[in-house]
């Protein structure tokens, strides 16, 4: 039973408890490894360790309410959704075709190089892949609101990491996280590339 399971953790760990299961429920994504801004680098997520240690109670947890929790020890990420499907986000045109971007480039460089987990990008680097891919034109390109919006939702979610630079910076610098392959499922995906084929058609 969860009370009693619950019961055997220390106070320390309840609270740990309550913070990692808010944090997930918040960001839907938890990573084995977050980037440390103070040190610059990629390190051991303690949330993800704890929910690694704890994923038998989180999903106990979690199931009263329809929460499923589910995890990639590949790619180290442990995610959630509803099986009422009641945790759904629309997301805007141009967040979507971002994603659609950053999944591009994510899954190219692992290709190249499969042992990576996070893929170094830059704001100016997925415009000039935008345009590359007719997901914009250069008349058109996204106002610099448009994509700080985007960018804020994406990395409050932990699809992408911040290395420096702000939202609305055309000097942005992040790493696409492995979240990156299920955010958007892919029906979805098929359903961007079609539309941009069809949209280069009709022009």
């Amino acid at each position: 039973m969860f009370e009693e399971q619950f019961e055997q953790l220390t106070n320390r760990d309840k609270e740990i408890f309550a913070h990692t299961v808010n944090a997930l429920l918040l960001k839907s994504f938890i990573l084995r490894e977050s980037y440390d801004k103070q040190n610059r680098m990629m390190k051991t997520n303690p949330d993800y360790s704890f929910l690694e240690k704890n994923i038998d109670l989180v999903r106990e947890y979690l199931g009263y309410s329809g929460w499923v929790i589910e995890k990639d020890s590949q790619l180290g990420i442990i995610m959630i959704q509803n099986e009422y499907q009641e945790n759904r986000i629309r997301l805007d045109f141009m967040t979507s075709l971002m994603i659609y971007a950053l999944r591009y480039a994510y899954e190219v460089q692992r290709e190249q190089n499969p042992m990576l987990q996070e893929v170094y990008f830059s704001s100016t680097s997925l415009i000039q892949l935008m345009l590359d891919k007719s997901l914009v034109t250069a008349e058109k390109r996204p106002s610099a609101t448009s994509l700080a919006s985007s960018f804020r939702f994406l990395e409050n979610h932990n699809i992408i990491s911040r290395i420096s630079g702000e939202y609305r910076d055309r000097d942005l610098q992040f790493y696409i996280l492995p979240s990156i392959l299920y955010i958007i499922d892919n029906d979805h995906i098929n359903a961007i590339f079609d539309s941009i084929q069809n949209k280069e058609e009709i022009e």
